[in-house]
């Protein structure tokens, strides 16, 4: 059938699956630009693979200016001398060139790619091996942070002090709006209440949170199932967006809060991750205290609120009510869990 499968007389020993023809007729120009031979096309995830005689490549979209992308090669470059190598790392085409355009002037990147399945969310195998790759990407993230020289960080871990100006910036405004939607009179009503977590736990960050110097490196900015893909004998990461100089421990907060989110509030699954992660960059009383803190911040509602911001107020997503009520009602799970890790790992004095 043509339609499914079909050899581009362009490559002749392409297979192009999937409506690929049509990919391949309109990105002619941007493959060509590149010291390849493309054996397949296909889609991935909001890109192109290409099989190629040179490995797999992903070309997608450019995201951001032309200055980030060269800092996310220097940064994958040097990151890959650490050791640290199954990464996507951006490919020069032709003429030493990062940004590919189309016929149309429409700006792509091309990158490594990989031959592998998803990390799966539900499967705490796959979790713990994760979570120990996010361990030895923060170890080669931390000596090449020393070895760029040590730079002044002096931010809030997580932006919580910014997150909390923002939650009262849009109350402000929902509370302003003379007729309100259904969204709007559920968001007030539950307000005070999140906003109540949001600053009790801004003044625990700043009663007990001490800046451990060992922890200041680059961090992946959006480490979850997503971003890491089992290979045949190695695992891959994927997905450098929001790569940056940060607080590495957001990264394993932000990983652990979304496998919860994924799997009930499992608190079996909490300590496991960490204690995998613990086996590779050891964690100790002070680094579980602040774990717990920013768990204990309403990053959901503070999402949900960020996202009503930026949506069109003449009409509201069901979606966006939908999110909001599932926060709420997971609420009580969310605090359970607190609870567990407060237990286990003796933060008492956090909750007294």
């Amino acid at each position: 059938d043509k339609s499914d499968r079909y050899t581009l007389h362009r490559y002749p020993r392409a297979t192009v699956v999937g409506g690929g023809f049509h990919l391949a007729e309109k990105m002619g120009e941007v493959y060509e630009a590149y010291d390849m031979e493309v054996q397949g096309i296909g889609r991935g995830r909001g890109a192109i693979i290409l099989m190629t005689d040179k490995g797999i490549r992903q070309v997608s979209a450019l995201n951001g200016t032309d200055e980030r992308l060269l800092q996310e090669k220097q940064f994958k470059d040097s990151i890959y001398e650490k050791g640290f190598c199954y990464i996507d790392r951006v490919v020069p085409n032709s003429d030493e060139e990062l940004v590919t355009c189309d016929r149309y002037g429409n700006p792509f990147v091309c990158r490594e790619y990989f031959q592998g399945r998803e990390c799966s969310a539900s499967n705490i195998r796959d979790l713990e091996k994760a979570v120990i790759n996010l361990a030895q990407f923060h170890k080669a993230g931390r000596e090449l942070y020393e070895d760029e020289g040590s730079r002044e960080y002096d931010k809030m871990p997580g932006n919580l002090d910014r997150k909390l100006r923002e939650l009262r910036r849009i109350r402000n405004f929902v509370s302003r709006r003379n007729k309100k939607n259904d969204f709007e009179i559920q968001y007030i009503r539950a307000f005070d209440y999140f906003y109540g977590q949001a600053d009790r736990c801004l003044k625990l960050f700043e009663e007990n949170f001490k800046c451990n110097e060992k922890w200041i490196g680059y961090c992946h900015g959006s480490y979850n199932y997503h971003s890491v893909m089992f290979c045949d004998g190695y695992i891959a990461t994927t997905n450098f967006d929001r790569f940056h100089v940060g607080y590495q421990l957001v990264d394993l907060y932000q990983f652990m809060r979304k496998a919860m989110e994924k799997n009930r509030y499992d608190i079996e699954m909490a300590r496991d991750i960490l204690s995998a992660y613990s086996q590779i960059r050891h964690l100790d009383k002070e680094d579980y205290e602040f774990i717990y803190l920013m768990y204990s911040f309403p990053e959901k509602f503070w999402k949900i609120s960020n996202r009503y911001m930026n949506s069109r107020k003449s009409y509201i997503s069901p979606v966006l009510m939908e999110k909001l009520q599932k926060v709420i009602e997971d609420d009580q799970e969310k605090l359970k869990i607190l609870s567990e890790i407060n237990d286990t790992y003796g933060l008492h004095k956090l909750t007294n």
